[in-house]
């Protein structure tokens, strides 16, 4: 289960307060599912802030990104989305509204990405019923294109003034194979490594000399002694392989090159293979059973054996509702790199606006999108429910220049802003969602000691060859 920290801040107020509420939800391959949500308590006693102060206090920001005139005649636009998605863009709508006046919306709430992208491929299929916007993720919308290439609206102009204002990553899976675009950005999920600043100071281990993995494992092994064994440097889970994923991603690579070509037997997979399998080896990780990796990692870090997890951004939230006794005691460093030199910037997560072809009101749609992933306050709101936008202009703001308590004033925000701009191209292609159990399979085979780095992976992609018809580069 991931449990995401959701902050409400006023950005223009004098005062500011941060609300805490636990949504607690299910994480699967294709994103995560809403189980419960919950209300916390609140925090920062100096603040009081609701949506109303936010309402207040945004309207001057309205003109910046949209077109000026309302849309004349009546609109109702239908938006499918999930859970906290869904949440967020519900107050989008408001703030839309607010200036579009004649313009109403419609919801269509699913539980999960995978119930909304059930009903999504039934009505594509179908060719009837469809939202006029839905949020598909980074994984996802590359399969949707491919299954239905003439479905989703050709954004490619409204897009264009746009392009340099979004994290360059994020484009590649909006891009079909004619090289136009179907959708706007929305989230990103730098990765960072969560550590505990308590347990690393105990070891005598200094973050800050922490650039490449190899020194992690050192560290690691550094921490592991000190500790006598009952404190490991972090969780290993062998299914669905996050760690995988962020250490190509870093290299430039991922399961596919730009080409489509399947690329988890290049060098810099086997690299990242290798490298999983030498912190298994040198005894700093704490395995965690792959049916409940997900609780266990969190259960982990909570009784204190773990003292660090990489991640993307979003596990702020994560820490902070499921370990609130360890407040201040958190922080965060890059992701290590292969090099000294070498590049730390990978995601993890992201998702997408898409508009349907055959929607009655593509302007208004094309309107709403774009306010949603480029108004101040929209955003704000994007930020309220742990969604961390990928709109690089909106890193200027007063959000990102301010300190996260519970990790004891580090810039968080910050550091994952500036690891956005530098973060490589993901290329899922519409064939990820299965390649990923031939990968996850393969690398449980090495790291359970049953197959090398390079035959476990060669094979992992011939059978992603042989189920996908795509070639394989080496």
């Amino acid at each position: 289960m991931l449990v995401l920290f959701i902050f409400l801040t006023n950005m223009n107020a004098l005062s500011s307060c941060f609300v805490m509420r636990k949504i607690i939800v299910e994480k699967n391959r294709g994103g995560i599912e809403l189980k419960s949500l919950r209300k916390s308590m609140t925090v920062a006693a100096t603040a009081t802030l609701c949506l109303s102060g936010l309402l207040a206090s945004t309207s001057g920001a309205f003109a910046a990104s949209t077109s000026g005139k309302p849309t004349s005649g009546p609109v109702t636009l239908t938006i499918m989305s999930w859970n906290v998605a869904e949440a967020t863009l519900q107050k989008d709508a408001t703030l839309f509204h607010k200036i579009h006046p004649n313009v109403t919306f419609k919801f269509v709430n699913e539980a999960s990405p995978t119930f909304a992208y059930t009903k999504l491929n039934a009505e594509l299929a179908a060719g009837s019923g469809l939202p006029d916007v839905v949020s598909i993720e980074s994984s996802h919308a590359q399969s949707f294109l491919g299954k239905f290439p003439n479905s989703f609206l050709n954004m490619t102009q409204a897009d264009q003034p746009l392009k340099k204002d979004f994290a360059p990553s994020k484009w590649s899976a909006l891009t079909g194979t004619n090289g136009q675009i179907y959708g706007i950005p929305w989230d990103i999920g730098p990765a960072m490594m969560f550590y505990r600043r308590d347990l690393f100071k105990q070891a005598g281990i200094n973050p800050n000399s922490i650039k490449t993995w190899d020194q992690y494992i050192a560290a690691g092994q550094k921490l592991v002694k000190h500790f006598n064994g009952k404190i490991k440097m972090t969780a290993v889970n062998y299914d669905d392989d996050g760690v995988f994923k962020m250490m190509t991603n870093e290299q430039g690579a991922f399961y596919f090159n730009n080409k489509g070509q399947i690329t988890v037997s290049s060098p810099a997979a086997l690299k990242a293979v290798a490298m999983e399998q030498k912190m298994v080896k040198a005894g700093i990780g704490l395995q965690v059973p792959s049916a409940n990796g997900w609780n266990d990692t969190i259960a982990a870090f909570t009784n204190n054996q773990i003292a660090s997890v990489a991640m993307g951004v979003w596990y702020v939230g994560t820490i902070e509702t499921s370990a609130p006794k360890q407040n201040g005691k958190w922080g965060v460093f890059p992701l290590p790199a292969f090099t000294p030199s070498g590049s730390h910037a990978a995601n993890l997560g992201g998702s997408n606006l898409m508009i349907s072809a055959g929607t009655q009101h593509p302007k208004t749609a094309m309107e709403f999108a774009k306010f949603a992933m480029t108004n101040t306050a929209a955003l704000n709101a994007s930020m309220s429910y742990g969604i961390f936008p990928s709109y690089i202009p909106y890193f200027s703001s007063s959000v990102f220049k301010q300190g996260l308590p519970f990790f004891a004033g580090q810039n968080v925000f910050k550091m994952a802003a500036n690891e956005a701009k530098l973060i490589q191209p993901e290329n899922h292609t519409s064939d990820f969602a299965a390649s990923t159990t031939y990968v996850d399979n393969a690398i449980q085979s090495v790291l359970n000691n049953q197959m090398s780095v390079s035959a476990a992976m060669k094979q992992a992609a011939s059978q992603i060859a042989h189920e996908s018809g795509r070639t394989i580069v080496n």
